[in-house]
């Protein structure tokens, strides 16, 4: 039986920002001496849950699980920028949201985690919302002064409307995701 490689994520709309976002940080200093990779627009989310490989029958059962959810748009702002595992030895470079925003996120992605707990996923780690924007290639990033230096300022807006459960297809260029199954603001 065939089994999808899955995932849980929020979509955003105004890649723009991000992008911005990206290049401005891709000119630092920090970054330039490392090899980083910024995630690609069309890869930008915020994950909820990784469910892992997950067999055609299960998939069913978290698409309907998922399709009894209701949630209304949510407005965020992008505000923080962190590494993991740690500021001063980052293999991975991530946008958060404002608390407001953040708020919201929570509410919803614990609605999620509660239905995926009900056909037997459980997180490993608690939800936190954060986008990656860069993965480091080679070696460990000690940026913390570009995460100070972005910590408290508003790094753009945008509109959460679209929960996605997405496949994940590692391919040599990097990962392409695809939506199997979707729910909308309403």
């Amino acid at each position: 039986m065939k089994a999808i490689r899955s995932f849980i994520a929020l979509d955003t709309i105004n890649k723009y920002d991000i992008e911005k976002l990206q290049q401005e940080l891709s000119e630092h200093p920090s970054l330039r001496d490392h090899e980083v990779k910024p995630v690609k627009s069309q890869n930008l989310h915020f994950t909820i849950i990784f469910l892992n490989e997950v067999d055609m029958i299960t998939i069913e059962k978290i698409k309907y699980q998922l399709s009894e959810l209701e949630f209304q748009p949510l407005n965020i702002t992008y505000s923080g920028v962190g590494g993991f595992p740690s500021l001063n030895s980052a293999n991975v470079i991530w946008v958060g949201v404002d608390e407001r925003g953040k708020s919201k996120m929570i509410s919803l992605a614990e609605s999620v985690i509660s239905k995926m707990k009900d056909i037997g996923f459980r997180p490993d780690k608690p939800f936190s919302p954060h986008m990656t924007i860069f993965r480091v290639k080679k070696g460990r990033l000690r940026a913390s002064e570009i995460f100070s230096a972005y910590s408290t300022r508003n790094l753009g807006h945008d509109v959460i409307n679209k929960l996605a459960l997405k496949s994940s297809n590692p391919t040599p260029h990097g990962p392409v995701y695809s939506d199997v199954f979707v729910v909308h603001a309403k």
